[in-house]
């Protein structure tokens, strides 16, 4: 008896389409760290990474053959300059690393928990584990060179209680009680993201071809220190542990390791990424003065997000994703 399998959902043909452009895109950087890493010891998790993404590439690259669709340009040889000089420390590289795997656990999550068909759970089943295997491996190489950033400590609680005053939830102004465990942890999250993209972006803006993408990833650079200042104040004002700062040396050098198009790219997937996070901590912040601040964050980065965005179609760099039949266009066909 021969199985016939239905064909892909619009869940499961966009978190695909997604990975491969997303792949195509780490493989370039992934190049070029390992080819400018100094650090011997940090050479083989690169090594690892890049071919985890080269298997996300041909595996679903076959699955589109199979299935009869398209696949994305995505990005190439053309997009990297393996002779370019090293632009960002190998300290960076690690905790890029870090941000990668960390994305890779959450959209791999995701895309097995919306997918129907057994093989391609099976696939995103795959790339979780290696997400995974990824995430551990760097994080014990952090810490072992002590380079590892930990989430604030707090006392552990004593007994077990409940809230009894609406004063619980704060306001604006006036005392605000003690912040949550679990509001510290985002705020200690998206400090941590933000100088991710703090550091790339200011990197970008020195090397980037175009003087009006370099403006942009400097204003995107002021945008993150910006986050970085006012969530510290919150950790601060609440008389907590807070983030170290880390290194986030960056050499003088003006040769582009990356295209434009891919720095832009990746600027608007990180946006992307961010403002998903401050939805995250909208969700899990009681406190309304840690909401008033991740919604005021929301805006400005939608609207840098858009002016990416922008950007890219101004420049043909956008590749539309998978979309449905624009049934009124049929229509004025006729």
């Amino acid at each position: 008896m021969v199985e016939h399998l239905p064909k892909i959902t619009s869940a499961e043909i966009s978190m695909l389409w997604s990975a491969y452009i997303s792949d195509t895109m780490s493989i370039c950087i992934l190049k070029h760290f390992l080819h400018t890493c100094e650090d011997q010891d940090v050479k083989p998790i690169l090594e690892l990474a890049l071919s985890y993404s080269k298997d996300h590439e041909g595996k679903i690259s076959d699955l589109f053959e199979k299935e009869g669709i398209p696949l994305p340009e995505g990005f190439g040889d053309q997009d990297v300059n393996l002779k370019a000089k090293k632009l960002f420390s190998d300290v960076t590289y690690m905790r890029y690393l870090h941000h990668m795997a960390r994305t890779g656990l959450n959209s791999f999550s995701l895309a097995k928990s919306i997918s129907a068909r057994k093989d391609i759970r099976s696939l995103f089943k795959e790339f979780l584990h290696q997400a995974e295997e990824l995430y551990d491996r760097n994080t014990e190489m952090m810490q072992e060179k002590g380079v590892f950033i930990r989430s604030p400590y707090i006392d552990y609680p004593e007994k077990v209680e409940y809230v009894t005053d609406r004063k619980f939830l704060g306001g604006l102004i006036g005392h605000r009680r003690p912040l949550l465990a679990l509001e510290i942890a985002h705020l200690g999250i998206n400090i941590e993201v933000a100088n991710v993209a703090k550091t790339l972006l200011l990197g970008f803006s020195q090397v980037a071809q175009s003087q009006k993408l370099s403006d942009y990833f400097k204003t995107g650079y002021e945008l993150g220190k910006d986050l970085v200042e006012d969530l510290m104040i919150k950790l601060k004002e609440d008389d907590n542990s807070y983030p170290s700062t880390w290194d986030s040396t960056i050499t003088k050098s003006t040769e582009a390791p990356f295209s434009d198009k891919l720095m832009l790219f990746h600027t608007n997937a990180q946006s992307a990424i961010g403002l998903g996070d401050f939805g995250l901590a909208i969700s899990a912040s009681l406190r309304k003065d840690l909401t008033v601040l991740y919604e005021g964050y929301i805006l400005r980065l939608g609207s840098f997000t858009e002016d990416g965005a922008t950007l890219l179609i101004e420049h043909g760099w956008f590749e539309k994703p998978p979309q449905s039949i624009d049934r009124e266009k049929i229509r004025n066909q006729r």
